[in-house]
């Protein structure tokens, strides 16, 4: 009766693991759509411009970047239920700090606390899932873990516009309190610690350079929003520079580097990559944007905002698992490019909107949200499935953290575009006596036209890549 008994609660165990994994995902993409959405209201709050607001989302992309792939190969060497119970401690601590934030100096080093305590859950998560599960199960837990990214995607504008409508935008970070707390109970529980007895030397110059020339490269394109300084643009450039071509130079010669560059001369990884910095540059560019039309155009609530915005991450939910399951079947070149032309559609719909008459420009704004998941939807599984079927089997953990570090630099492009350069031509046109809506709406105009060139540069790597993958 034993022997029965065992491996049954065993069974139970592995998918209450998979339950606590999700969490953790969900807890991520929830408060990466929530933030965004309530970005406006945030910003009368606390009476900031829209090139400070946008560093609520940039410090949380920003952290996530630089830190997803160390904190990966930390693990192997920490153990993974020591990290994991932190990242959910960090990531909970953090979200109550949001939510009792009165400063935006407060809530932005709120945004980065719950920065680094997500890259530590979203970094730690497949790890546990993939030496939990056996290979012929794997493949479900993981495609769980990424429905549970799309339903906190699709849930985080409608939760976040409805609940600071009703009670204010510091209560839609408390949301997270409960989940966090239920992910670190359920981490006590039943997950197991966990080390790599055969684990890599930690690549410590490569990641350090990494770092530095991130950063360097994020305040570079937003130097307007932190400093008056002249000396300041030449000195990012300057460190930018240094920092990629030594970080480039400790790649080759590590001989474990944090980034293998050797992967990017393989056809599906190199053009794949390059694809989802300009497919999430697109995305994260509406998810940044679009609110503010709600705000300043449509004078919408937060809750309608929500509402309406959250047909993006629906579609997207439809989508992705439909499309990823045919792509084994056809290949995923047809996929990244159908999902990179609907994205481009959806930017050039946008860039029309703001030329046209409000009844119009209502149905176009639908049509766009529609597009822009339906794109980012089909792209995304394809996509990575080309990336991660040309990576070799020895560096499959390597690739997945690349493909994630490229996914974050795309979106720390596309708030970029919508937030620094956004409110540099608003700012240049607002001394040519324009009024405040037709500023935002001639500005709005040309960032989507933009938005769409480097949506159609995406379009040029999905058609570069391999037929059959």
């Amino acid at each position: 009766m034993d022997a029965i008994v065992e491996p049954v609660q065993a069974k139970r165990s592995k998918w209450i693991v998979l339950v606590c994994v999700g969490i953790a995902t969900f807890l991520s993409s929830l408060n990466s759509s929530l933030t965004s959405t309530i970005l406006p209201t945030i910003e009368r709050s606390l009476n900031t411009t829209t090139n400070q607001s946008e560093w609520l989302v940039l410090i949380y992309l920003l952290i996530m970047t630089v830190a997803l792939i160390p904190i990966g190969r930390l693990s192997d060497h920490m153990g993974r239920r020591k990290l994991f119970l932190l990242g959910f401690v960090i990531f909970t601590g953090a979200a109550i700090l949001c939510g009792f934030s009165d400063t935006f100096f407060s809530l932005l080093l709120g945004r980065a606390l719950l920065a680094l305590g997500g890259s530590i859950l979203l970094s730690v998560g497949p790890a546990i899932i993939t030496t939990t599960f056996s290979s012929e199960e794997r493949g479900k837990a993981l495609g769980f873990q990424a429905l549970m990214t799309y339903i906190g995607l699709s849930l985080g504008p409608l939760i976040g516009g409805s609940i600071a409508s009703l009670f204010g935008w510091q209560f839609t970070f408390f949301i997270s309190v409960p989940f966090g707390a239920a992910g670190l109970i359920l981490t006590l529980l039943v997950i197991k610690d966990g080390k790599d007895v055969n684990a890599r030397a930690v690549d410590v110059r490569g990641m350090a350079c990494f770092a530095v020339a991130m950063i360097a490269m994020t305040l570079l394109m937003n130097a307007s929003s932190i400093s008056g300084s002249h000396l300041m643009r030449p000195l990012l450039f300057a460190v930018m520079i240094a920092a990629f071509a030594l970080f480039f130079h400790v790649e080759r010669e590590a001989p474990f580097p944090m980034i293998p560059l050797r992967l990017f001369r393989i056809r599906n990884f190199g053009f794949g990559a390059a694809g989802a910095v300009f497919n999430y540059l697109c995305f994260y560019l509406v998810l940044f944007l679009i609110p503010y039309y709600f705000d300043v155009v449509l004078h919408s609530s937060a809750m309608r905002t929500g509402f309406i915005f959250s047909i993006t991450p629906v579609i997207m939910t439809i989508c992705s698992p439909i499309v990823g399951a045919m792509s084994d079947r056809f290949g995923s070149r047809v996929f990244s490019m159908t999902g990179m032309g609907f994205c481009v559609f959806s930017l050039i719909l946008f860039g029309m909107m703001a030329k046209t008459s409000s009844a119009a420009a209502f149905a176009l704004l639908i049509l766009g949200l529609v597009c822009i998941g339906f794109g980012t939807g089909v792209f995304a599984a394809p996509n990575n499935s080309a990336i991660m079927g040309a990576a070799p089997k020895k560096d499959q953990g390597v690739a997945s953290g690349v493909v994630a570090t490229f996914r974050n630099i795309g979106m720390i492009l596309g708030t970029t575009i919508g937030g620094s350069l956004f409110g540099y031509i608003q700012s240049r046109l607002s001394r040519e006596g324009f009024t405040v809506q037709e500023t935002f709406l001639a500005s709005f105009s040309v960032i989507m036209w933009i938005g769409a060139f480097f949506g159609a540069v995406g379009f040029l790597c999905a058609f570069h890549m391999e037929k059959k993958s």
